[in-house]
């Protein structure tokens, strides 16, 4: 376990390596970018496997106490201050089983995600860039996965958000994915100010940065109550921007300008996981409070069941994904909030695999399709220019149904037995409305991805009347080779192949968190003595059967029309304007921007220019140049002047010492 710092620092050494030496190849420069990330996330994901067996071997001793392995602990980093207020930084990084899972996930993603990003990113010009980053994004997140150092988590929160930033943009040239990336660094950052101002409260009261001094202060109530909370609601704020948590939602939808590869890893085991990851280790200081506890519970409340109802009537294939993940963080949030650590972070482990799956998948699809509508003015993302690619795309269509059902909550698959685990808790903690909003959620989830299912893979095969049409606007929508229409396919093997691994995962990955028959994760990754847990067969027939029925009404719907959606959309105009239009948050948003912010800017920017600049700098200009023009006089260079000062000061010091003018003394204060 000692050498777990290996994890991050092999990316990061493939980022530097790629900059700095590939860089200069060439046209070998992109072959030599892509295998040094994959050689160097391999390797972390080989560390992993090396930790993992490690810990294992001391399971027993681990569930019976804290289970934490510290490396670097004490070792100084660099020092501020002087005696006796001096503050010495150690770089300590923490080796738990909350750290091993997410070290698993991400090494695990992030290489079978680089390996499809092999093909989907083909013939890019920026193609090494691209690799570069993501190395540089992985070792990032590695760095706050393993931080027991809140100064240290905090450089590299910030990095993974530099990396989102590089990556959301990586098309800059079209100036929607420039706004988008720019969206994301801006949001995310007001929800940074809040976690830095958080760990700033925390400092002054205890004096460092390191978790375990952090949270023995505050669980033996050193840091008054009050501080403990505030400080504790704006950390949170962190978790709220990287998480997008309501109202700091907004970016996510808007990252899909990113190329597929970027989504798969933000939404499942990086970017977004992160801010779960940060209420699952600071969870003493949380806990620590109620108000907080309830501040977190409302927030991943609304969330959950607001994304949800947004993702019913979107049409672009990514955003239905983007806000199916928001609507899932909020469930994990929730979870947090009500006291259910275990379930909270379990769900946080099955949705990565199945998220990534599910974006990996749609990123096939549009692949395929971007050729097949290329000229006709359709967007391929659109779920509406789909149909009927089952038989064309069999692979992408059986790990997207599978990934569909884990997500639905559909037993036994993996997202099925972390959902039950949150809605028991809920349950045992008489949360009564997050539990209505979690089974609920459970239903509009089934709907809208079995929505999606039917649209791309079902029904009549809506490209052929794009291509058909196309025809008759630009000629390049034909395949130049055969002389036919494209048609859509299966993805190259090397993107194939990532999907088929993942599948595994997405279907049998909550299978270690069965209650009463295989517990691993709830002995391990926990807040407190093990709690036996076990299955409430009401909560689970009733999370499956919210399930059944989001399915079954979908069928309905869109695979045999007995209540067309348009009739629906028809009946309800200004409900389904309002979800299409996502509650119309951007556009309120930028009225705010244009309204408020604007108008105290300009304020701010006018008493900056017309007081400060005109009445006061620009005054002291004159003020020094007629004073210096006077004092010039003294420096004359006759020498009768000179002894003319020299006795006037000499009759002055007389006056002064022989009592001439009264003592003043000054008092300063």
């Amino acid at each position: 376990m000692d050498y777990a710092w290996l994890a991050p620092v092999l990316p990061i050494g493939a980022f530097a390596l790629n900059v700095l030496i590939w860089r200069q190849m060439g046209a070998r420069k992109h072959a030599l970018s892509a295998l040094t990330t994959l050689a160097a996330i391999g390797g972390a994901f080989l560390v992993f496997l090396a930790v993992f067996s490690d810990a294992s071997a001391h399971l027993e001793e681990t569930a019976t106490s804290s289970g934490r392995h510290l490396i670097f602990e004490g070792a100084p980093w660099f020092t501020v201050g002087i005696s006796p207020h001096l503050y010495v930084f150690a770089p300590t990084l923490v080796v738990d089983w909350l750290s091993i899972m997410m070290l698993g996930v991400v090494t695990f993603l992030a290489f079978l995600i680089e390996f499809y990003a092999t093909g989907y990113m083909k013939g890019d010009n920026r193609y090494w860039w691209f690799f570069s980053v993501k190395a540089l994004f992985t070792a990032a997140m590695l760095g706050v996965v393993l931080s027991y150092n809140f100064l240290l988590m905090y450089i590299c929160w910030e990095l993974v958000g530099l990396c989102s930033f590089l990556l959301i943009g990586f098309w800059y040239s079209e100036r929607a994915n420039a706004e988008a990336a720019k969206k994301a660094f801006i949001t995310t950052r007001v929800g940074d100010v809040g976690f830095f101002i958080g760990l700033a409260l925390l400092f002054l009261k205890t004096g460092t940065f390191d978790m375990k001094a952090t949270f023995a202060a505050v669980e033996s109530g050193a840091i008054d109550p009050a501080t403990v909370t505030i400080a504790g609601i704006l950390i949170f704020l962190g978790a709220m921007g990287k998480s997008g948590q309501f109202p700091l939602h907004v970016w996510l939808p808007d990252a899909m300008a990113g190329p597929t590869p970027v989504s798969a890893l933000v939404h499942s085991a990086t970017m977004v996981a992160a801010g779960v990851y940060l209420v699952g280790r600071a969870y003493p200081i949380f806990h620590a409070s109620s108000t907080t506890m309830g501040v977190i519970t409302t927030i991943g409340t609304i969330t959950a069941i607001f994304a949800a109802t947004i993702a019913l009537t979107q049409r672009d294939i990514k955003r239905i994904l983007a806000y199916s993940t928001i609507s899932q963080l909020g469930y994990m949030i929730m979870a947090l909030g009500v006291g259910a650590y275990t379930a909270g972070l379990f769900h946080l482990f099955t949705h990565a695999f199945f998220k990534a799956l599910l974006f990996l998948g749609a990123g096939s699809v549009i692949h395929s399709m971007e050729p097949v509508l290329h000229g006709t003015g359709r967007n391929p993302n659109d779920i509406f220019n789909m149909g009927g690619l089952r038989k064309q795309m069999p692979v992408t269509f059986w790990t997207f149904l599978l990934a569909s059902l884990s997500l639905a909550g559909i037993a036994p698959l993996a997202g099925f037995w972390s959902k039950d685990a949150i809605l028991v808790g809920a349950y045992e903690a008489e949360a009564w409305l997050p539990l209505f909003v979690a089974l609920l959620t459970a239903f509009l989830t089934a709907f809208y991805m079995f929505r999606c299912i039917y649209l791309v893979f079902f029904g009549p095969a809506k490209w052929q009347v794009a291509t058909a049409a196309g025809d008759h606007h630009d000629n390049r929508s034909t395949d130049h080779v055969t002389g036919h229409h494209a048609v859509p396919h299966e993805s190259p093997w090397t993107m194939s192949l990532p999907l088929v691994v993942i599948c595994v995962p997405a279907i049998a990955a909550g299978w270690i968190g069965i209650p009463g028959f295989s517990e691993g994760f709830a002995e391990t990754v926990r807040f407190g003595p093990v709690i036996e847990e076990h299955i409430n067969l009401v909560l689970a027939g009733a999370g499956t059967l919210a399930g059944v029925l989001g399915i079954g009404l979908a069928t309905l719907m869109y695979l045999t029309p007995v209540s067309g959606p348009r009739l629906i959309s028809e009946s309800f105009p200004s409900a389904y304007k309002t979800l299409y239009n996502k509650y119309y948050f951007d556009e309120m948003y930028q009225w705010i921007i244009d309204h408020i912010v604007l108008a105290i800017a300009s304020l701010a920017a006018t008493v900056d220019r017309k007081i400060l600049n005109d009445r006061i700098v620009d005054w002291c200009g004159p003020f020094l140049q007629g004073a210096g023009a006077r004092l010039r006089l003294t420096t004359s260079g006759y020498i009768y002047h000179y002894a003319f000062g020299f006795i006037v000061g000499i009759m002055a010091i007389g006056v002064v010492m022989s009592g001439g003018i009264p003592d003043m003394r000054f008092a300063l204060w």
